[in-house]
């Protein structure tokens, strides 16, 4: 059986991760815990991280995600907003803090809203639950800059401050949960 090989961008990828992992094990400083479930926990996954370490790849890895976001949209949904007007739609909603959408129907319900310095989203359903909480400093610090591109690094930055969960998805399938907190 031959023995698997690592590439040299995996390796490099994966010694950073340590390095930052040790400096950061010395610190007090906040991680990025993402722990996933299967139904009947038949599969469990956790990934934790210091939050040093993902901002260190959030550029990359978020105009990937963007890219491959439009990549598999269809044709004729993709959006046509520039992100000057999403920075705008941002301002105009920090500036009105309170609920934004409220849904109710026979399959459940979805409201978002911002309560104090926080943005809320949550969903129910027949299948189960999302529930998403992130500070607006996560917005602010998204849209912040006067380029052309979302600060995707600034974003992860303004986690270091919050505190617990971020995303919380409990479906009759498994569960998932994202969330800051210490090592």
């Amino acid at each position: 059986m031959r023995g698997r090989r690592l590439p040299v961008l995996g390796a490099a990828t994966a010694a950073a991760l340590f390095f930052a992992a040790s400096a950061s094990a010395q610190s007090d400083a906040p991680w990025l815990h993402v722990q996933v479930e299967g139904e009947n926990d038949e599969a469990k996954v956790e990934i934790n991280l210091p939050l040093a370490a993902v901002e260190a790849l959030s550029e990359s890895m978020g105009e990937k995600a963007l890219q491959s976001a439009f990549e598999h949209a269809d044709e004729s949904s993709q959006p046509d907003v520039e992100l000057e007007d999403l920075r705008a739609f941002w301002q105009a909603l920090r500036a009105e803090p309170g609920a934004w959408v409220t849904i109710d129907d026979d399959d459940g319900g979805l409201r978002a809203r911002m309560d104090g310095d926080e943005v809320r989203i949550t969903a129910e359903g027949d299948d189960g639950s999302v529930n998403i909480r992130f500070p607006s400093a996560l917005g602010d610090a998204l849209f912040s800059g006067p380029g052309p591109d979302p600060d995707f690094a600034g974003a992860i930055r303004s986690l270091a401050d919050h505190d617990g969960d971020l995303v919380v998805v409990d479906g009759g399938d498994g569960k998932v949960r994202i969330w800051i907190g210490p090592q």
